[in-house]
């Protein structure tokens, strides 16, 4: 991880990295920002602390996670439960906020074991779906950032299972962590499409969450 030394004072436009280190210089706070493809300095704002030379923000050595508490609906939170699970998984400290949402605050280290985690835990389901239903359900893909899944089925078996049409609530409740997690989406969005295997036509296109 680069920090700036601390007797270097950001210049607006300047290269600079990583994204969100935050320094203060002169009275101003400058935030390294993606600009035309390219992590630069901002102009900076006008700093309410005193000036203390370069200092760097505690942030730069964490990544904070907010679940909206629309993801939580209909389930009761509490801070003592939420604690304990985050111990167990690893996922480092949590807060229940007011509004109902949940932060994380965790270590980069733990960040990219969680994401890791997550993205383990949709394997596994793809996985288990297609052993555990190979005449319907033949092969399951998905792109980078988990918004988009492709399913490749027995369309006459698929529509005669009330079971396999349950496949997009399965995917879209892991792919919804993943993309809060490891991309910081609030409002996450799951489009799966289901085509035929015969005939690669997609005769199905689920949303999660469903549009209203």
């Amino acid at each position: 991880m680069n920090i700036s030394p601390a007797n270097a004072a950001p210049k607006p436009g300047s290269p600079c990295k990583p994204v969100g280190q935050i320094v203060t210089f002169s009275g101003k706070k400058y935030t390294c920002v993606k600009k035309s493809g390219m992590l630069v300095w901002d102009n900076g704002l006008k700093s309410d602390s005193p000036d203390k030379g370069v200092t760097v923000d505690k942030n730069l050595f964490s990544v904070e996670v907010t679940i909206p508490a629309s993801f939580y609906e209909g389930i009761k939170l509490t801070q003592k439960e939420l604690t304990a699970d985050a111990a167990k998984d690893g996922y480092g400290n949590v807060k229940l906020n007011k509004d109902g949402s949940v932060t994380y605050k965790m270590s980069k280290s733990q960040h990219q074991k969680v994401v890791a985690e997550m993205k383990k835990s949709v394997d596994d389901y793809i996985q288990e779906t297609v052993n555990e239903s190979p005449k319907i359900f033949r092969q399951i893909t998905y792109n980078k950032d988990m918004t988009e899944f492709n399913v490749s089925v027995n369309q006459v078996a698929f529509e005669n299972d009330i079971g396999a049409g349950m496949i997009g609530l399965g995917i879209g409740m892991l792919s919804a962590f993943y993309q809060m997690f490891s991309l910081g989406m609030a409002n996450t969005k799951t489009v799966i499409k289901i085509s035929d295997v015969k005939t690669g036509k997609v005769f199905d296109i689920q949303n999660y969450p469903e549009k209203k």
